[in-house]
């Protein structure tokens, strides 16, 4: 994305250079021209972009109690993190017919200004030391989290800054599978100064007939920011 955006950026400003150009034709003449600003973030089905068309300011400055970058390309470089609270989680043991739960809390760090992007997850089902029986997930999906019900390994987003709707709220949560590809699960729009915080809620619940043993797997996070 970085190179696509400078592309679009040295044809912009080779554009605003050979625009002060006299232009004629047949019908008309042009002695001079100026375009003078311009710009916005741009989308389509295909492509996301945001350009500037003659930037007034642009460079870098700086003083003891502040930093600033102006113009186009400061808004394409960035700083991002993600921390968290543990890398690993250890459930305990369930009872069928008893959930239990667990939390991780994801901690972003970014200038973004558009904000960021939290995506999750597993390399498989929850998979006994046989290396064969798994404990099933969760019935629904991250696109329509559920109420729970039944049995299966699933996962909500219980606090936050603006979580999603269709993920309840305290005491009454929803919950979805935590799918084998990446996938976008929350989304924080806006520049935030410092930390911010999501905390993603466990639920797991075995069925009677669910072979004893012990069960892992591996989930991933991906935080992406937004230009």
């Amino acid at each position: 994305m970085k190179k696509i955006i400078l592309l679009l950026v040295i044809f912009l400003f080779g554009f605003y250079a050979l625009s002060a150009l006299a232009m004629s034709s047949a019908n008309y003449q042009i002695n001079a021209d100026s375009i003078n600003s311009g710009g916005n973030l741009s989308t389509s089905t295909n492509y996301k972009t945001f350009d500037s068309i003659g930037e007034a300011f642009i460079g870098n400055m700086a003083s003891t109690n502040f930093a600033i970058g102006e113009g186009l390309a400061p808004m394409t470089t960035y700083g991002l993190s993600l921390f968290l609270d543990s890398s690993t989680k250890n459930l305990g043991s369930v009872t069928s017919g008893t959930p239990i739960t667990a939390t991780t809390t994801a901690s972003v760090t970014t200038d973004a200004w558009g904000g960021y992007d939290l995506y999750i997850s597993e390399n498989n089902n929850l998979k006994h030391t046989d290396a064969v029986t798994t404990i099933g997930a969760y019935s629904c999906a991250i696109a329509s989290p559920c109420f729970w019900s039944g049995t299966g390994f699933g996962f909500t987003v219980s606090s936050g800054t603006a979580v999603e709707a269709k993920w309840g709220t305290n005491p009454s949560y929803k919950y979805a599978a935590i799918p084998t590809t990446s996938t976008l699960f929350h989304t924080k729009n806006g520049y935030s100064s410092g930390i911010d915080s999501t905390v993603v809620g466990y639920k797991l619940d075995v069925p009677s007939s669910q072979k004893a043993g012990n069960y892992t797997n591996i989930l991933s996070y991906t935080a992406i920011a937004k230009l």
